[in-house]
């Protein structure tokens, strides 16, 4: 996650943020973008719009963009109300690599581990199985089944990854086909 282009965007406005995505992503099919955030959730509105903005440069619609917004409004605002104390700045990372006729995209949120209700990545499998095991249907319309009932139906891959500065990574991986992302 270090390589790549990185900006801090605690102090830009959306408008700043596009340009730099603009002036620096030539090929929207290939790169890696790192954004340090404040844990606020002005922030989070601010990513979700940059991710509909790379998706429709890379040629992808309804429903996969509007799926990812989803999924990273719902990493980002988890990092902000569980893993961080009020305006930490968080980590998000998204990365397109093109091969053929496939788009493979990875998204990562970083959180402080500072949170009153962090979980290293060994208590969130632990979460993770035990949900599964309680089955979503009664967690419909209720808080705390985002993570695990949208985005593991939705993503080829879920993971967590403890940090060694005691940050929690939680990720997403998916390929999509470029001929069927409209579908």
């Amino acid at each position: 996650m270090d390589s790549g282009l990185q900006v801090d965007i605690s102090q830009l406005e959306y408008q700043d943020l596009l340009d730099f995505a603009n002036r620096n992503i030539p090929n929207p099919g290939e790169f890696d973008l790192y954004l340090t955030f404040q844990a606020d959730y002005g922030q989070s509105k601010m990513i979700r719009d940059l991710i509909l903005f790379l998706f429709e440069r890379n040629s992808i619609e309804v429903p996969w963009k509007n799926r990812f917004a989803l999924i990273s409004d719902e990493l980002v605002n988890n990092s902000i109300e569980y893993g961080s104390m009020p305006l930490d700045k968080n980590g998000f990372f998204i990365g397109f690599k093109t091969e053929w006729t496939k788009l493979n995209v990875v998204l990562e949120v970083r959180d402080t581990g500072r949170g009153l209700e962090a979980k290293s990545s060994k208590e969130m499998e632990e979460l993770r199985k035990l949900k599964e095991i309680q089955g979503f249907d009664g967690y419909l319309w209720k808080r705390g089944r985002g993570l695990f009932q949208m985005i593991t139906k939705l993503v080829d891959e879920l993971y967590f990854r403890d940090n060694d500065d005691g940050w929690l990574t939680v990720g997403i991986r998916k390929t999509l086909e470029k001929q069927s992302v409209s579908a």
